[in-house]
């Protein structure tokens, strides 16, 4: 996170009336190759984005989350080309069907105007681009008793506590045999707020979504909708760090319950760390994870396990592994290896990554 020059700090400051606003910039590049069964796949990402803040003068400071983007694995394309833009951008024909020259009757027109709204619903608006972007979707009021924010895209999966997983990169496990046993948190996205604060040198975080099925801008809050409520706690206990959550959403009229505990300590030259976690959602399932990080030299280590247990299906267990080292300020290189045993017949198991970062 990198401030921008200070003349446009200042410009931004006077369309508000104070010079004590801030703008903040983060920005990120990777490249990145998988190995994965007879398959090299390259990837190149990154991504951009802005925040501002606003001390009031009062003890609080207002911060919002401006415009961030990205361009990862998930995303085909960010620009529309002529070949695929659809014909509403005047980018490509609409082809219709006769009787366009037949006789003039009431059956052919009904026929020609049938044949006109299929044409162009088949000429989609773009195939194939899709723009990873957010847009001011979350605004915070800090103060020195904890944090409020609201948003339309709050997260609030705060009973998803394994700690298996160490991969950094959505690359090293795409393709991946999909897991016979795999955990649902629910729905834990949506229009609501939440609210951090600590005391005693415990922390504490309460979420509720208005709308578990949100995202979008605009909801009638009087009206019906899909909740959800998390509580999440970090406790000091003695050389431990233990933290439990819980979450608890309502969908199509059914109520799904998650709970789950981890804990970290020293261990050896690193930190252990071990999490379980335990849902009612589609099916009872349950997962035990557990991860060991150290450092070697100037490289950060990191190995993970995991084993889900889903009703009904097959133990899936995951063996995941990091290693990375700094190649100057902002930059780094690092590997990656996933293995999966419990994945569906007949699929890849095993995948090993090679990438660099890079932070601007």
């Amino acid at each position: 996170m990198k401030k921008l020059i200070a003349i446009i700090s200042v410009l931004a400051a006077g369309f508000v009336g104070t010079a004590k606003a801030d703008i903040t910039m983060s920005a990120g590049s990777s490249l990145e190759m998988q190995s994965i069964g007879s398959s090299s796949n390259l990837s190149i990402g990154g991504s951009l984005g802005f925040a501002f803040s606003q001390d009031l003068g009062n003890g609080v400071t207002v911060t919002m989350q401006g415009l961030s983007f990205g361009n990862d694995i998930d995303v085909v394309d960010n620009i529309a080309t002529a070949a695929t833009a659809s014909v509403y951008n005047g980018g490509g024909t609409v082809t219709l069907a006769s009787p366009l020259n037949a006789a003039y009757t009431n059956a052919n027109v009904v026929s020609v105007v049938a044949n006109a709204q299929a044409a162009f619903t088949t000429n989609t608006v773009v195939t194939g681009e899709t723009v990873d972007a957010d847009a001011f979707e979350q605004i915070s009021f800090a103060t020195a008793n904890g944090t409020l924010t609201y948003g339309s895209d709050v997260e609030i999966d705060y009973a998803d506590l394994g700690v298996g997983d160490v991969l950094s990169s959505d690359l090293t496990d795409t393709g991946l045999g999909a897991a016979t046993s795999a955990l649902s948190l629910g729905n834990t996205t949506g229009n609501g707020i939440q609210y951090a604060t600590s005391f005693g040198g415990t922390a504490l975080t309460i979420g509720y979504l208005m709308d578990n099925g949100g995202g979008a801008d605009k909801f009638d809050t009087s009206a019906a909708a899909e909740n959800t409520m998390a509580i999440k706690s970090a406790i000091p206990v003695g050389p431990l760090s233990i933290t439990i959550g819980y979450t608890s959403d309502s969908t199509a009229g059914a109520t799904n319950n998650t709970m789950g505990g981890s804990t970290s300590m020293a261990a050896g030259n690193g930190t252990l760390s071990i999490a379980y976690v335990s849902s009612d959602a589609a099916a009872d399932t349950t997962q035990m994870s557990a991860k060991y990080a150290t450092t070697l030299g100037g490289a950060s280590l990191a190995i993970g396990y995991s084993s889900t247990d889903k009703a009904g299906a097959t133990n899936t267990n995951d063996i995941t592994a990091s290693i990375s080292q700094s190649v100057g300020t902002g930059a780094s290189i690092f590997a990656e290896f996933v293995n999966r045993s419990g994945a569906a017949a007949s699929s890849d198991t095993s995948a090993v990554l090679l990438g660099s970062s890079f932070a601007f």
